[in-house]
């Protein structure tokens, strides 16, 4: 049970309760619908149930009646409320003042009953019903919707975030099965992490029940924990090197394999968008002390899954006895990487060659015929296609990422 002042009849959030008590009624109608919205929310699973506690022969009385039967108010919206009761304002006073002396009432509660359904009707006649119905997108919008009913459901995010979370350092406290607070450590990555506040903060993976609790942040794949976590991951030394055990019976004891993840990029002024065409792209190889590069033939997923970690005394001592061979294997990827990454690079010139040409041709036909398109405009769409060009020219890569993998058989 909640209990409120009329401070709680606007700008809150009890879409958790379906029941609505009120000891006293609001002189104004829109207060009145304001009281009801507090309740009739997104993330309303029932019908609201309102209850009006009156004696007779009280103003009380004579509220509730023109509020019920005069302006329908309790049941559906009412746009006319607040016309209605500017005009009938001084009447309303004169029954309320005297509700022992119901004479004329009924009468003056169907004048507003006429009022309040004519200006509707009008209203209802004035919607477009065709456009209503295919304003929800449709097949489109369902499907949009399906696929954020099928993310919901996904525990890949839940794994990803508690160990994200675990990983920059930050405190997790299980509140309840969908509830999680999460506080600042002494052992962070950074000192302050982007989006957690001093205080900490209460997330959970669960819709309903961020809609039903204000003080709940609802996380997902755009939220800010996760964005900035990835970002610091990223941009940092963290786990950007790991050593695996691969148990495979169909390999010889002591196998090595180096997995190595490139990216290939360019660095340019912001405002070339360079990444139009050429994004920092991941290129994965799969080295054998032969050079021969595995990554074609091994899918990642079905090849991670059978990945097992390895104990740091352990790690230690492997990377010792592999040492050289590593050192050697990463002189042949060097050379391996190489015609992949110019192939990227070369098909990026390409579609900008393309794209930025198409786009100054139209801007030089448009010319020739629209006297107001000026010759700096086409000079610095020319030139901005020769700065993208030159950019993509000086385009690079470099190691992001490396494992390990030792064959074993136990």
């Amino acid at each position: 049970m909640l209990l409120c002042s009329e401070i709680g009849s606007e700008g809150r959030n009890f879409q958790f309760a379906s029941r609505l008590v009120m000891f006293d009624l609001p002189f104004n109608p829109d207060l009145l619908e304001q009281r009801i919205g507090r309740l009739d929310r997104i993330g309303q699973l029932h019908d609201i149930q309102i209850l009006v506690p009156w004696l007779e022969k009280t103003a009380q009385a004579v509220l509730l009646c023109w509020y019920h039967e005069g302006l329908d108010a309790f049941e559906h919206t009412c746009p006319t409320g607040r016309t209605i009761y500017d005009s009938a304002y001084a009447q309303l006073i004169e029954y309320l003042a005297a509700p022992d002396n119901p004479q004329g009432l009924d009468d003056f509660i169907a004048q507003s009953r006429k009022q309040h359904d004519t200006p509707k009707a009008q209203l209802e006649q004035g919607r477009d019903r065709l456009l209503e119905l295919n304003s929800n997108g449709g097949e489109a919008a369902q499907a949009l919707a399906d696929a954020i009913c099928e993310q919901d459901n996904d525990t890949e995010l839940v794994n990803f975030a508690l160990n994200l979370f675990d990983i920059v350092g930050i405190n997790q406290e299980d509140r309840s099965d969908n509830l999680i607070v999460l506080t600042p450590s002494d052992h962070m990555l950074v000192p302050d992490f982007p989006g957690l506040p001093e205080d900490g903060c209460t997330v959970t993976f669960n819709r309903n029940q961020a809609l039903s609790r204000e003080d709940t942040q609802f996380i997902t794949w755009e939220h800010p924990l996760i964005r900035n976590g990835l970002d610091l991951i990223l941009s940092g030394d963290t786990g950007s090197c790991a050593l695996s055990l691969l148990k495979n019976k169909a390999l010889p004891v002591g196998t090595l394999l180096v997995e190595m993840i490139y990216v290939v990029e360019a660095q340019a002024p912001k405002h070339l968008q360079l990444t139009r065409f050429l994004p920092p792209t991941p290129v994965r190889l799969l080295m054998d002390r032969a050079g021969n590069n595995l990554a074609g033939k091994v899918e990642f997923e079905s090849f991670n899954r059978q990945l097992n970690a390895v104990n740091r005394h352990t790690g230690s001592k492997l990377v010792n006895a592999v040492q050289q061979d590593v050192h050697h294997i990463l002189t042949q990827a060097e050379k391996v990487i190489v015609p992949e990454a110019q192939a990227l690079i070369a098909a990026a010139k390409v579609e900008a060659d393309e794209k930025l040409s198409a786009e100054l041709s139209r801007l030089e036909a448009l010319k020739a015929v629209n006297p107001n398109i000026r010759d700096d405009e086409v000079d610095a769409l020319e030139s901005n296609r020769e700065q993208v060009l030159a950019s993509l020219g000086e385009a690079g890569w470099r190691l992001d990422a490396l494992r390990l993998i030792v064959v074993t058989h136990q």
